[in-house]
């Protein structure tokens, strides 16, 4: 694994010659190998660290606390969410006829069990293990995509590379090697940002369609179309172009939440109430906005009380995430990508703390709280920077089994 930016525009440097057997005259040179591209040096960044850290479950789980759980492997990556999303893959979203307070199957969104769908029915293939095949896939597409965020952002590409293995070791990273819908939402997120900043308008609509029947936080990217669009549509009415150069921008905001108001529109048809996914997320997962006062009173009584080991780490990580969003507003990118950062991280933060354990889950969409510490990391010796990496990886391997496993906690 690799953290040194590689230009894959620039020739290989020549071996210099040397001469050949005695008599034949000729003169041979032993052929470097190919310099890999920045985008496939990503990806195994990525793939890397997320080996790294199946190895270390797998070791944590034949172990001391952790063997007395009797868990496999498979057992941990299709836990928590990963069974509603088996469950709705395998029979649709079902639930007793007439007992809507049994309905928390809606609070899970379609899109990732019906990529798990569209593969399951291949012969041999379980459910399973199309899941995780789409998780790794998506995973690798997301590092893939954020190699050419960095490169756009800032040309650099240590600083993008950084980026990526940054973000595969955030606190509850685990959940991109187990069947949870945020390695896909992250990948359709990132790509529909690189649109956005390329003025691909209908590719970064439709990336975010896309990303609307996978999770809620695809708000923070409707919103970030709206800000961009917004900009973009004022700029060329002040130049008086012609509309034939810039009816994208609104064709693009209409397109965006057409994913996440399907989805919704559908369970208030399943539910025959208007409100309906909001019913479900307040009366079956006790799940609301409340500006985060819930969060609040979590953090507070973790800091002056006396909190168990697993509020600890998750305050402590909440309270890192606040800390990198403010500091990503220093960096000098489009307005709109503060917008989409500061949304992803206001909607985690807001809604009820029954779940907080899920919180720093929900922040990895906010994949921009990477860059910050990566120009600052960027300096290091690659020597250094390895060994960091992994060490790192470990330590949030072992966050997210402990939360799932120890603690019983949902990643």
């Amino acid at each position: 694994m690799s953290l040194s930016g590689v230009n894959p525009d620039i020739d290989d440097v020549l071996v210099p010659a040397r001469p050949g057997p005695a008599g034949t005259g000729r003169r041979w040179s032993v052929p470097q190998p190919p310099r890999l591209s920045l985008p496939v040096t990503g990806m195994l960044t990525f793939a890397g660290i997320r080996v790294l850290g199946v190895a270390v479950t797998i070791f944590l789980l034949g172990h001391g606390k952790y063997q007395l759980r009797h868990w496999s492997l498979i057992r941990w990556m299709k836990s928590s969410d990963g069974g509603h999303y088996w469950a709705i893959a395998a029979h649709g979203y079902t639930y007793p006829a007439g007992q809507l307070a049994h309905a928390s199957v809606f609070s899970w969104f379609p899109g990732y069990p019906a990529v798990i769908d569209s593969i399951a029915w291949l012969p041999g293939v379980t459910i399973v293990a199309a899941g995780l095949v789409v998780v790794a896939v998506a995973g690798l597409a997301a590092a893939w995509g954020l190699t050419a965020l960095g490169m756009k952002l800032t040309g650099d590409p240590r600083i993008s590379l950084l980026m990526v293995a940054i973000w595969a070791v955030a606190p509850s990273s685990t959940v991109l090697s187990m069947m949870y819908a945020e390695a896909l939402f992250c990948a359709l997120a990132i790509w529909a940002l690189v649109a956005l900043i390329s003025r691909r308008w209908l590719t970064a609509g439709l990336l975010t369609l896309a990303a609307g029947t996978v999770r809620s936080t695809a708000l923070a990217l409707v919103l970030t179309i709206c800000a961009a669009a917004l900009l973009a549509v004022v700029q060329a009415v002040r130049a008086r172009q012609p509309f034939a150069q810039w009816w994208r921008a609104p064709a693009a905001v209409l397109l965006a939440p057409l994913g996440l108001l399907g989805y919704l529109g559908y369970v208030a048809v399943a539910t025959h109430r208007l409100d309906g996914w909001f019913w479900v997320e307040k009366h079956t997962c006790h799940m609301v906005f409340d500006w985060g006062t819930s969060t609040f009173r979590v953090v507070k009584g973790t800091l002056l009380g006396t909190p168990s080991v697993a509020a600890v780490l998750v305050v402590g990580a909440l309270c890192a995430a606040v800390l990198l969003t403010l500091w990503s507003l220093t960096e000098r990118i489009p307005i709109y990508l503060h917008v989409y950062t500061i949304v992803v991280v206001f909607l985690a933060l807001t809604t009820s703390a029954n779940w907080i354990s899920s919180k720093p889950r929900f922040m990895l969409p906010a994949v921009l709280l990477a860059l910050p510490l990566a120009r600052l990391l960027a300096p290091l010796r690659t020597s250094v920077l390895v060994p960091l990496i992994g060490v790192l990886a470990v330590a949030t391997t072992w966050f997210g089994l402990y939360l799932t496993v120890i603690a019983r906690w949902t990643p």
